[in-house]
């Protein structure tokens, strides 16, 4: 009888695997392939409720680079708090994201009270309101975050602007913030070591200064509309200035300035406090020049506006708008010290939370289209306002 060949001599046999087959690959699953074919297809909302479904999934994800939404969601203030002991500072809050055009929602957790100053390519710039001070880069769809130091050390620096020159995942993003007379910048991605710009004669205000980036070139502008401008990948960056202001109408206390970039370009809109009437204005460094400009010179975008959020995004993507539609998010201006002491309802005065304006004739015109309002607390908003984000998911996200 003869005796079975020896498991040896049967491996020795055997043909060569297949470089193909699931016996090189044992993390596949079954119905792997089925996923990685389906993965192109799949919308960025899709992804993010499926993204953790298999090593498979995440790899497909991250080769064709999952396109984010092509209009921003709006970041919605916080619930009033309706119990005795509110939310600790820095602990995380449950924050709703609201996808506008697609009528949907997302909830992820943000730290409480921390102050929302910047978003760029996935992530929020966060700034902690209490000792100790420190501001915080977080992408919370990820939960990924770097925690930067104080930019102005011991100083008093209530009131800044902010804004990153390119999303985190970048090792050439600079997050930039700047206040009375200073200019302060760092790259994340290399450690996060302040730099210091001295910008005479600019001061911080709330409605009239603002801050903007085109590449790694950041412009500044005033309430007196001069403007300043730094290239901070230059081998020694300085802060050059600029004389450009124009006339504005008679009657209005207060005027609002946004600076956003558009193709390369800085483009200034100016709003009265309600955004009822609103003009826009692009940039002429050379010439030391705003140039006003029509609704047409935005071509078929809608603007958004807000600190440290501004964008310029094609009209097809906003959910039937019109190009020359701008959409602003601002906290009413609100004294706590006038409220202090009164007793409203929860159902009392409703902050607005976002608006609807188109850009007209002139700054003479109404052009407010609608108002969208969420019920809240009057004072409630302080930290907590809304705020243009622009999800997206790094490649380092899916390994």
């Amino acid at each position: 009888m003869r005796a079975p060949p020896s498991r040896r001599a049967v491996m020795a046999a055997a043909p060569p695997p297949n470089p193909g087959s699931a016996r090189d690959r044992p993390d596949r699953l079954k119905g792997d392939d089925i996923i990685a074919a389906l993965a192109p297809h799949i919308r960025f909302a899709d992804h993010l409720a499926h993204r953790v479904v298999n090593r498979a999934w995440r790899r497909s994800c991250r080769l064709i680079g999952r396109a984010p939404p092509p209009f921003p969601w709006l970041m919605l203030p916080p619930p009033a708090a309706s119990g005795p002991a509110p939310a600790a500072p820095g602990s995380p809050q449950r924050r709703v994201f609201y996808d506008i055009p697609g009528g949907r929602s997302y909830a992820y957790p943000v730290p409480a009270s921390y102050r929302y100053v910047a978003s760029r390519g996935g992530w929020l710039v966060l700034a902690a309101s209490d000792p100790p001070r420190r501001l915080v880069v977080l992408n919370p769809i990820t939960a990924a975050e770097v925690v930067m130091s104080w930019p102005f050390g011991q100083d008093p620096a209530e009131g800044f602007h902010a804004v990153m020159t390119a999303s985190l995942a970048d090792p050439a993003c600079f997050l930039v913030v700047a206040t009375d007379r200073v200019v302060k910048y760092c790259r994340p991605a290399l450690g996060g070591d302040w730099a210091t710009l001295r910008a005479q004669g600019f001061r911080f205000d709330t409605a009239c200064s603002d801050l903007v980036s085109v590449g790694a070139t950041v412009y500044l502008m005033d309430e007196r509309r001069k403007v300043w401008r730094a290239d901070l990948a230059a081998a020694e960056p300085r802060v050059e200035r600029r004389d450009a202001s124009f006339a504005l109408p008679q009657g209005e206390i207060r005027w609002r300035h946004y600076l956003v970039e558009s193709l390369g370009h800085v483009l200034l809109v100016v709003s009265d406090d309600h955004h009822k009437r609103l003009g826009l204005y692009r940039l002429n460094w050379d010439a030391r020049l705003w140039v006003r400009t029509p609704a047409s010179g935005l071509g078929d975008n809608v603007l958004l506006l807000g600190r440290g959020c501004s964008a310029v995004v094609p009209a097809s993507a906003a959910a039937g708008r019109s190009p020359g539609t701008v959409l602003v998010v601002r906290q009413p201006w609100r004294s706590t010290v006038l409220h202090m002491g009164l007793n409203f309802c929860d159902g009392g005065e409703q902050p607005w939370f976002w608006t609807e304006s188109r850009l007209g004739a002139g700054l003479d015109d109404d052009q407010l289209v609608m108002r969208k309002t969420v019920p809240q607390r009057p004072g409630q908003l302080t930290t907590g306002d809304s705020f243009w984000f622009f999800p997206a998911i790094d490649q380092s996200d899916c390994p």
